[in-house]
């Protein structure tokens, strides 16, 4: 059903512009359960590129944030997180161009759609 979280609870218009797991998984060609047990995969993953993205940062490694970006990016647009997807390809894009100024502002819109993501979906980090 449309406007629908993983879990059945039903969103809120404007939440769907950062998230829309019914169109992902009607693209996917997929049911309910089938989505929230990919989905519950593709988080952890999400989880762990975003620990191993900020490491990189720490550590100035521009093309492992570029790479960690890159990934979560594919994760995010695969269930349907576009908000997430978006400020993950600033970010690789910031960290490709190895734009100290523009990585720092795509990282704090990156946080912050993880942050949103996680409320939305009632998923801690």
């Amino acid at each position: 059903m449309k406007g629908m979280y993983p879990c059945g609870a039903a969103m809120v218009p404007k939440d769907r512009q950062a998230f829309d797991p019914e169109a992902a998984r009607e693209r996917m060609g997929v049911g309910r359960k089938e989505f929230a047990r990919f989905f519950d995969y593709i988080w952890h993953e999400v989880r762990e590129r975003r620990s191993r993205l900020d490491e990189a940062w720490r550590a100035g490694d521009w093309k492992a944030v570029a790479l960690h970006a890159h990934t979560v990016k594919s994760s995010a647009a695969a269930i349907g997180a576009e908000g997430l997807r978006r400020t993950a390809e600033a970010v690789e894009r910031a960290a490709t161009a190895e734009d100290a100024a523009a990585l720092d502002e795509a990282l704090c819109a990156f946080h912050a759609a993880r942050d949103l993501l996680a409320r939305l979906v009632g998923m801690a980090f």
